[in-house]
């Protein structure tokens, strides 16, 4: 959840200040069924989009392509940022961030994009593990924007509680 309090009125292109929710649920729904078995059988290594100083190694994550949401049991596409890698191109990084252009490029075209234009008092609400989002970007130098997150982690294995 995202409650801006203090919002830009503009982005660094000069239009209101947005942010962008892709659903991965829908996005992996809208794929053929045989691509979707094919991805099943993919993992990704999720890297931090942020280079660490020199001499500081960043652990890598291992995640499926598809995930299953924990309380839904809806499968979802599980992409991580384009610094990720695609498990068994370790060695050929132009090659892994190629595949994950393509894959989300595949996604965007075939799913619809919510865009919030955020206004001061605005909660926005969404489920980090099957939604991707990316706020436009706005002048710091000009603008300091006050939001308030909150986010909900359940990690207990009953979901019925």
């Amino acid at each position: 959840m995202l409650y801006g309090v203090t919002i830009p009125p503009e982005g660094i292109d000069g239009q209101p200040h947005t942010t962008d929710f892709l659903d991965m649920i829908q996005a992996y729904n809208n794929f053929e069924s045989e691509y979707q078995q094919q991805l099943e059988q993919l993992s990704m290594y999720h890297l931090s989009p942020i280079s660490p100083q020199p001499g500081v190694e960043i652990p890598r994550k291992l995640h499926p392509v598809v995930s299953t949401h924990q309380v839904t049991g809806r499968k979802g596409l599980y992409l991580g940022s384009d610094t990720s890698i695609l498990q068994r191109l370790e060695d050929k990084p132009d090659l892994a961030k190629q595949y994950w252009v393509e894959l989300f490029e595949k996604a965007l075209n075939s799913t619809p994009i919510y865009r919030h234009v955020w206004q001061a008092g605005d909660i926005v609400f969404w489920d980090n593990s099957q939604v991707m989002h990316t706020g436009k970007a706005y002048d710091s130098n000009k603008y300091k924007p006050i939001a308030l997150r909150i986010g909900v982690v359940n990690n207990r294995d009953d979901y019925n509680c």
